[in-house]
């Protein structure tokens, strides 16, 4: 079991809405409500249920709405296949993917895990639990690249991972510096579905808005795990055509953290960005992307499961900038190589320096420190993070620092010049 129950603080509950009609997919359910739809032989709630037992959670509550019946009559397989305890909440008016929560808070258990029930996926649960637990936070958002941020719940992370910044799918924002989408699954303080109380009953309620943005801007603990496993909704004929076919092919599993991951890591400046005069980058007027090396790097991408950026970024020591603006700025560089077909799940900088005597310095940053390149600190962290397998991974780059840092994990290098 991933996630030890002998562990403070032990998670073993799922709550699942499933209320959805489906219409979307009314061609393809013949009126079963999507998560009962077959996919290469077991339904995406089966393979929900399937995933989360893996690491030890055995008791659920559905939430539904739309034919009800057809779960009542699924949850004794499910119960017996799955050594699981299954509770039915049926609304009696649809109330929106979460507004049943403050109905069941008595058979809540003090932390939990909610999801909704039309996502494949395949993710290291115990991961996630030991994320929320390790961040002491009070709502864990698990969140993911998205490559159509404008109709998408996002975030922006701060430095330590909590929410910095958030726009609603419904809403347009000129800022490109979103590119986390919320993907769907969220692990909860029950305390916090209280102080989400909801005035009117007939509102229809979003978890991403109407619990986890209200519990932030009331000031509670809210983070964002940032993932590059499997997360699909498979809610249109094209998602779902599209999931079966990963289904068909064992791509789901393929990205679990339950597996080592070969990675891709590439540097930032003059690797992917023109750095004139090797200045920094400190504004976005400063990105200036190397194209036909970003379209190079995305086709090598293709041999690797996910992509991430490491950079040292020391003008952050001289207070040039802060560490907010460089996660800002990473995310609007990773949204326009995405326009390049260059996905990048993440990003890693150093900001420390060991050079002082800069007049507005930040005098805690300026030290020797483990993560900066050659030494190899911002890769071990990714690596515990992320279950990365060095030796089957690479490092391109256009410095002698991403060279030694290669050689320091037995990880192959490829310098960018060699690509133009």
């Amino acid at each position: 079991m991933g996630y030890l129950k002998d562990k403070k603080n032990f998670i073993n509950q799922a709550v699942i809405t499933l209320g959805g009609r489906g219409s979307r997919l009314s061609t393809i359910s013949n009126g079963i409500p999507k998560p009962l739809i077959p996919i290469e032989g077991k339904s995406t709630l089966e393979r929900s249920i399937s995933v989360l037992s893996r690491d030890g959670i055995d008791n659920f509550i559905f939430l539904t709405c739309y034919k009800s019946e057809l779960f009542e009559n699924f949850k004794i397989f499910l119960e017996e296949k799955y050594s699981s305890s299954i509770l039915i909440f049926k609304e009696e008016n649809p109330r929106g993917e979460a507004g049943s929560l403050i109905d069941i808070l008595d058979k809540l258990h003090e932390q939990f895990i909610f999801l909704n029930g039309d996502i494949i996926f395949d993710i290291d649960i115990g991961r996630l639990c030991e994320f929320h637990r390790n961040n002491d936070s009070e709502i864990t958002i698990v969140t993911h690249l998205t490559n159509h941020s404008y109709d998408s719940d996002c975030i922006i992370e701060s430095p330590n991972g909590s929410i910095f910044d958030f726009k609603f799918k419904t809403e347009k924002s000129n800022d490109d510096s979103f590119y986390l989408g919320n993907a769907g699954i969220a692990i909860v303080n029950k305390n916090n579905i209280k102080n989400s109380l909801f005035d009117d009953k007939n509102k229809l309620i979003s978890f991403f808005k109407d619990i986890a943005i209200k519990n932030h801007l009331k000031g509670s603990r809210v983070f964002s795990y940032n993932t590059s496993e499997y997360l699909k909704d498979m809610g249109t004929p094209k998602r779902f055509s599209e999931v079966q076919k990963d289904i068909s092919n064992n791509v789901v599993e393929k990205f679990s953290y339950k597996k080592k991951q070969k990675v891709l890591f590439i540097d930032r400046d003059n690797t992917i960005l023109r750095c004139l005069n090797n200045k920094y980058i400190n504004t976005s007027k400063d990105i200036k992307l190397l194209s036909r090396r970003i379209k190079k790097i995305a086709l090598i991408a293709r041999d690797y499961n996910f992509v991430l950026i490491i950079s040292n970024q020391p003008q952050v020591s001289r207070g040039d900038i802060s560490c907010q603006d460089v996660i800002n700025l990473n995310g609007q560089i990773i949204n326009l190589c995405l326009k390049e077909s260059l996905k990048i799940s993440g990003f890693y900088f150093c900001p420390h320096h060991p050079h002082a005597g800069f007049t507005d310095e930040i005098k805690a940053f300026k030290m020797l420190c483990f993560c900066r390149k050659p030494m190899p600190g911002m890769f071990l962290e990714a690596a515990f993070k992320r279950n990365i397998d060095f030796k089957n991974s690479i490092m391109i780059g256009d410095s002698w620092r991403d060279e030694e840092a290669s050689k320091s994990l037995n990880m192959k290098f490829l310098n960018i010049t060699s690509l133009d």
